[in-house]
C-alpha cells in the first residue's frame, strides 16, 4: 500500500513540474511579444568633439575619452537611445558643420541671440562658465588693475568670449586691442610668443609649463549644446533628458564642476603669504595622540600609523611640495598633545574638533575638516535622556570632552582615565552614557565579555576632525587648509578603514565572548547519546505496538463519541451565547444610527451656516466693490468737475476701507483658529487707551447724534496688558452699538477696577451698553458662533461678517477673561467683559521736545523697488516720486539682487522689498544681500513693503535682517515718517 501511495504523489510531482513548465515558457513567449522592436533601436547621433583641457580630451577615435563634456554626453545616454559619432576638429570647424547639418549636436556654445535663425537651443544649459585674463607671469606690465590693460592687445575666442571682452572694455573705458581666433591653441600660442599682451579664457583651464597666471577676472556666461536645426527630434530628446537629470539631482552641475574644475589656475594658486611660508619652511612637526586607531597611533617599531601618516603628504602633494619634511612626535593624552603645541614643541596637532570656540579657549586655530566623525553613545539598560544623563568621559581623549563641552555643557561629568574604565562605570551603573568614536565602537564593545549589556545609540550631532595650530602661525593653517580644499574629499574616510584597530584576545576572553562553542559541542554529545538511547527504545517498542493497536483503536472510537457529545453541548451554549450578542448588537446599531442621525443633522446645520455666511460675504463684499467702480466711473465721465470728483475720490476710500475691514475680520479668525495669535502684554496707560478707542468712533456718533456717556474708575492706571488685541475687543463691540443704535440714542462705556485674584493683580471690568435695536434670545444663545447676525446686510443695511464677536470672545478667552452678553429686543444690549492683569508702576515722565522737525527732503536720493505686481509698482512709484525720490524697478527678487550686486556701492540708497514674488521671494532675495562680499551693499536698508501685514510677518521680516516693516495698503503718512526715521537713523 506504502509503495502504491509512493507511485501516486511520484505522478502528482511529475505533473506539477510540467504544468509551471508549460506556464514560465507562455509568460516568456508574452513578455517577448510585448516588447515593441523600436525599444532597442538606436538613435545615431553625430557629435561634435573639440578638445579642450578638462573639458573634452581624447581627439580620435579608440583614444581614451574623459572631461566635463564628456562625461554630460554619457549621462544624457541614460534618458535617451543615443549612440553617439564623433566628429573632430578645432572649435571653429566644428561650428561650421554644424550650421551646414553635417553634424547634429554640439556642447559648449554660449547662448546668442542672432544664433537662433541658424541652431536650435535647449532650455537649460549644461554649465556655466568663469572667464579670466591670463597674462606671461614675466609681463609686469600688467597687473590686477583693470586700467593696466589700456593700450595693450586682448586674444580671444569668437563667440562668447569676444562678448565678455568687450562688455569689460565698455565697463571699465578701456582702449585697447582685440584680437579674435577661431581656435584654441592659436590664441594660447600668440600669448607664449607675446604676439598679445593679455588673453581671456575659462577658469577652470590649468595652463601648467606655460608660464601664464591670472590677472583680472572677467566675468561668466552659461553654455549650452547646440542642435542642428534640422533634427527637431535630437532637442526634444535633449530637452526631456536634461529635464530628467537636474529633476533626479539637483547639484549634478556643481559635482561635475568640483569633479573636473577643482584644480585649476585659479583655485591651486598659493597667495604670496603662503608661498613666502612654504619658503620659509622645509619641515613640519606632527603631533599626534597615540592609541587613537584609525586616526593615530605609535605601532611596535616607535613608527607613526594611521590616517594622519598618509594625511599629511597627501595635503602637501596637493600643493605641489611633495619635498616636505613630516616629523611625527605621539602623545599618551589629549593634555599633553595639546601643551606640546603650545611649548612649540610641534607645529600642528591631530586630531582635534574643527570647532572655533573649543580651539580659542586654548589660543590656537582649527584647520578645515579632514573627516567627519559621528559618536555614539554607550548605555545599560532603557535609551537614556541626554538633556539630563551623566556622562563618562575618557579624559585621555581630549577631543571627547571639548564634543561634551560643545554640545552637552549642562550635563553631569565624571572623568576617567581610559575608554575601558568610562565603560566600566556605565556598566557598574555609576554613569548613564560614555561618548565614543563611531568608527570605534565596535572595537572597544569587544574589548569585554561584560560590555554584552551596554547598548549603542547614535547621537544626532556629529563632529568634524582636523589639525589644529597655534593663532601666531595662521598662516601655516591656511596652507593646510588650501591642500585639504585640492585633496580627495573622501581620501582620510578611505584611508581609515586601513587602519582599523585589531581586537586581541586572550583564549578565556574569546570563549566568554563565544559561549556558544563549548555549549554546541556538549549538545551535540549529549544529542548523540540521546539518539542511540532513543533508537534501542524504538525497537523495543515496535514489538508493544502490535498488541496495543487494537487497545487503541478502541480507545479513540470511544474518545471520538465522547467528543462528539461535548460538542454538541457546547454548540447549544454557544447559539445561546451568540443570540444574547446579536440582542446586544441590535442595540448597539440603534445608538449607532442614532448618532449618525444627530452628526448628519449637525453637518447640515454647519454647511447651512456656511453658505449663509458665503452668500453674505458676497454682498458684503460686492456693497463696496459696486461703491469704488460706480463712483470711479462717475468721475471718469465728467473729468472736469474738480469739487465733485474730490466727493467721489472720498466716497471710493471709503468704500475701500470697508473692504478691508471685511477682510482683517476674516483673517484674524483664520488666525486665531490656527493658533496663531499670541498675546503680549506691555505696560500701558489704560485710561489712554480706553480714550484713544473711543475717538474713533467721535465722527460717527455726532453725525448720528448720538449721545455717549464714559466713565473709568482705575484706581491703577498703568497696567500690563496686550494694547493690540484688547483695544480690538473694545473697538469691536463700541463699533456694533454704534452701528445698531438709531439715531438720538444712547451709549454708555464703564471702566471699574475689581480685585484680582493675586496681590499683584487686578481685575478690569469693561461694561458697554446702548439703546440700540437689541437682540432675541434666540440669538443672544449663539451670538459668539462664527458667521452669526441676527439679519443679513439686505435686510438691516448693516455691513459685517458675523465674526466680530467670535473673535471677541476668543480674544478675551486668550487674555484668561470672561464675557457676557444682556440684550432685548427693541430696548437694546449690554456687553461686559472682564480680564485679568497685573498692576504696573507709572513710567518715569519723558522730555517732550517742541522743536518743530522741518519736512523730510529726499531729492537726490535713489530707492530701488522690488514688486512683481506692475500695478503696485506703479502707485509705489508715483508716491516716491512726488517725495523726491529716484526709483529703480525690479520685477523679482533675482533681478533686485543683480541689480544691486551690479551698481556701484551707495548707488542706491535703499531697498523696498515685496515678499511674495516669483524665482526668489523677499526673505531670500534679503538673505543673499546681507550675505554679499561687499559690506557697502550688504548693509543697505531695506524695507518690506508687502500684504504680510500681521505682527508675525514683521516679525520674520525683521529676523532675516530687514531694517522696518511696511504693510499693504500703503498709508503714505507712515511710510514717509519711517523713511525719514531710517535715514536720519543711518546717518546718526
Amino acid at each position: 500500500m506504502r509503495r502504491g501511495q509512493r507511485i501516486f504523489l511520484n505522478k502528482i510531482k511529475l505533473l506539477f513540474c510540467l504544468v509551471a513548465f508549460l506556464a514560465c515558457l507562455a509568460g516568456t513567449f508574452r513578455l517577448h511579444s510585448a516588447v515593441p522592436v523600436e525599444a532597442n533601436v538606436e538613435k545615431v547621433v553625430r557629435v561634435g568633439y573639440f578638445v579642450e583641457e578638462s573639458f573634452q580630451l581624447g581627439n580620435q577615435d579608440g583614444e581614451v575619452k574623459s572631461g566635463y563634456g564628456y562625461d554630460y554626453l554619457q549621462r544624457l545616454k541614460l534618458y535617451t537611445n543615443w549612440k553617439y559619432e564623433y566628429v573632430y576638429g578645432s572649435y571653429g570647424e566644428l561650428y561650421d558643420k554644424l550650421v551646414k547639418g553635417e553634424i547634429d549636436l554640439l556642447g559648449g556654445l554660449a547662448y546668442r541671440p542672432e544664433r537662433e535663425a541658424v541652431l536650435s537651443y535647449p532650455k537649460n544649459p549644461m554649465g556655466a562658465s568663469q572667464y579670466l585674463f591670463f597674462k606671461r607671469s614675466s609681463n609686469n606690465h600688467v597687473t590686477t588693475e583693470p586700467e593696466s590693460l589700456n593700450g595693450k592687445r586682448i586674444g580671444t575666442l569668437t563667440g562668447a568670449h569676444a562678448k565678455v571682452v568687450d562688455k569689460y572694455i565698455d565697463t571699465h573705458n578701456i582702449q585697447a586691442t582685440v584680437i579674435v581666433y577661431d581656435d584654441i591653441k592659436d590664441r594660447d600660442n600668440a600669448l607664449k610668443s607675446g604676439f598679445i599682451d593679455v588673453m581671456l579664457a575659462e577658469g577652470y583651464n590649468t595652463f601648467r609649463d606655460m608660464g601664464f597666471e591670472v590677472c583680472l577676472e572677467g566675468g561668466t556666461s552659461d553654455f549650452y549644446f547646440a542642435v542642428n536645426k534640422a533634427r527637431p527630434d535630437i532637442l526634444e530628446d535633449l530637452n526631456r533628458a536634461q529635464h530628467r537629470l537636474y529633476k533626479e539631482n539637483q547639484n549634478y552641475i556643481s559635482d561635475l564642476n568640483r569633479k573636473w574644475f577643482k584644480r585649476t589656475v585659479f583655485t591651486s594658486a598659493l597667495s604670496p603669504e603662503e608661498r613666502q611660508w612654504l619658503e620659509k619652511h622645509s619641515s613640519l612637526r606632527v603631533g599626534y595622540l597615540n592609541n587613537y586607531l584609525p586616526y593615530c597611533d605609535t605601532d611596535a617599531n616607535g613608527e607613526v600609523t594611521g590616517i594622519v601618516k598618509d594625511l599629511v603628504p597627501e595635503i602637501f602633494k596637493a600643493l605641489g611640495y611633495s619635498a616636505m619634511e613630516i616629523e611625527y612626535k605621539g602623545y599618551d593624552t589629549g593634555e599633553t598633545l595639546t601643551k606640546a603645541l603650545q611649548n612649540h614643541e610641534v607645529d600642528i596637532i591631530f586630531p582635534d574638533v574643527s570647532n572655533y570656540w573649543i580651539t580659542e579657549e586654548y589660543d590656537m586655530l582649527p584647520s578645515d575638516p579632514v573627516i567627519n566623525s559621528y559618536f555614539n553613545i554607550l548605555y545599560k539598560g532603557d535609551s537614556p535622556d541626554m538633556s539630563t544623563a551623566k556622562i563618562a568621559v575618557s579624559s585621555r581623549l581630549g577631543l571627547m570632552d571639548d564634543f561634551r563641552a560643545v554640545y552637552y555643557p549642562d550635563n553631569k561629568v565624571i572623568y576617567f582615565d581610559s575608554d575601558e574604565e568610562a565603560m566600566d562605570a556605565v556598566v557598574r551603573g555609576e554613569a548613564d552614557v560614555v561618548i565614543v568614536s563611531g568608527l570605534r565602537t565596535e572595537f572597544l564593545l569587544h574589548k569585554k565579555s561584560s560590555y554584552s549589556v551596554l547598548r549603542t545609540l547614535q547621537l544626532p550631532d556629529d563632529a568634524s576632525l582636523g589639525f589644529a595650530g597655534l593663532n601666531a602661525d595662521a598662516v601655516g593653517i591656511s596652507v593646510l587648509n588650501h591642500g585639504i580644499t585640492l585633496m580627495d574629499k573622501d581620501f582620510a574616510l578611505t584611508r581609515s578603514y586601513t587602519y582599523m584597530p585589531n581586537l586581541n584576545m586572550t583564549p578565556g576572553e574569546f570563549l566568554k565572548q563565544n559561549i556558544w562553542i563549548p555549549i554546541t559541542a556538549i549538545v551535540v554529545v549529549f544529542s548523540l547519546i540521546v539518539f542511540f538511547i532513543f533508537r534501542e527504545n524504538r525497537r523495543n517498542r515496535e514489538h508493544l505496538d502490535e498488541s496495543e493497536k487494537q487497545i487503541q483503536e478502541i480507545t479513540i472510537l470511544n474518545s471520538i463519541l465522547q467528543d462528539r457529545q461535548m460538542r454538541l453541548e457546547e454548540l447549544t451554549s454557544a447559539q445561546d451565547v451568540q443570540l444574547e450578542k446579536t440582542k446586544v448588537l441590535n442595540e448597539m446599531l440603534k445608538s449607532q444610527h442614532k448618532k449618525l442621525e444627530e452628526a448628519r443633522e449637525a453637518a447640515d446645520v454647519a454647511n447651512q451656516a456656511k453658505t449663509s455666511f458665503l452668500f453674505n460675504m458676497s454682498h458684503d463684499i460686492r456693497t463696496p466693490l459696486n461703491a469704488i467702480i460706480g463712483f470711479t466711473e462717475l468721475e471718469e465721465r465728467d473729468p472736469d468737475n474738480v469739487e465733485l470728483n474730490k466727493e467721489y475720490r472720498k466716497k471710493v476710500k471709503l468704500a475701500s476701507y470697508q473692504l478691508l475691514d471685511i477682510l482683517n475680520n476674516v483673517l484674524e479668525m483664520s488666525r486665531i483658529e490656527n493658533k496663531k495669535v499670541v498675546i503680549d502684554e506691555e505696560l500701558e496707560d489704560g485710561i489712554k487707551l480706553l480714550n484713544a478707542c473711543v475717538a474713533v468712533f467721535e465722527g460717527e456718533i455726532k453725525k448720528k447724534n448720538l449721545k455717549l456717556e464714559v466713565s473709568c474708575d482705575l484706581q491703577h492706571r498703568y497696567l500690563y496688558l496686550d494694547k493690540t488685541h484688547l483695544s480690538e475687543v473694545v473697538m469691536n463691540i463700541v463699533s456694533n452699538s454704534v452701528k445698531y443704535t438709531p439715531e438720538g440714542g444712547m451709549i454708555q462705556i464703564r471702566v471699574k477696577e475689581l480685585p484680582g485674584k493675586k496681590a499683584e493683580q487686578c481685575l478690569v471690568e469693561v461694561s458697554i451698553r446702548d439703546t440700540g435695536i437689541g437682540m432675541s434670545e434666540e440669538f443672544v444663545a449663539e451670538i459668539f458662533e462664527q458667521f452669526s447676525r441676527a439679519r443679513n446686510t439686505s435686510q438691516s443695511g448693516i455691513q459685517g461678517t458675523g465674526l466680530g464677536m467670535a473673535i471677541v470672545k476668543n480674544l478675551v478667552e486668550m487674555m484668561n477673561g470672561e464675557i457676557e452678553v444682556h440684550s432685548k429686543l427693541g430696548e437694546g444690549t449690554e456687553i461686559v467683559f472682564r480680564t485679568p492683569h497685573r498692576i504696573g508702576e507709572e513710567p518715569s515722565a519723558a522730555v517732550d521736545s517742541n522743536v518743530q522737525e522741518a519736512a523730510p527732503d529726499f531729492s537726490g536720493k535713489r530707492i530701488l523697488l522690488a514688486e512683481d505686481n506692475e500695478l503696485n509698482a506703479e502707485i509705489a512709484t508715483a508716491i516716491l516720486e512726488d517725495s523726491g525720490f529716484k526709483v529703480e524697478h525690479a520685477c523679482d527678487g533675482v533681478e533686485c539682487v543683480d541689480m544691486l550686486t551690479k551698481a556701484e556701492a551707495g548707488y542706491y540708497d535703499m531697498i523696498l522689498m515685496d515678499i511674495q514674488m516669483p524665482n526668489l521671494n523677499g526673505y531670500e532675495a534679503t538673505r543673499k544681500i546681507r550675505n554679499l562680499d561687499d559690506k557697502a551693499k550688504a548693509n543697505i536698508i531695506i524695507v518690506a513693503m508687502t500684504a504680510n501685514a500681521f505682527k508675525e510677518d514683521k516679525e520674520r521680516a525683521l529676523e532675516v535682517g530687514m531694517n522696518e516693516h511696511l504693510a499693504k495698503p500703503i498709508d503714505v503718512k507712515k511710510m514717509m515718517d519711517t523713511l525719514t526715521y531710517l535715514f536720519k537713523k543711518a546717518e546718526a
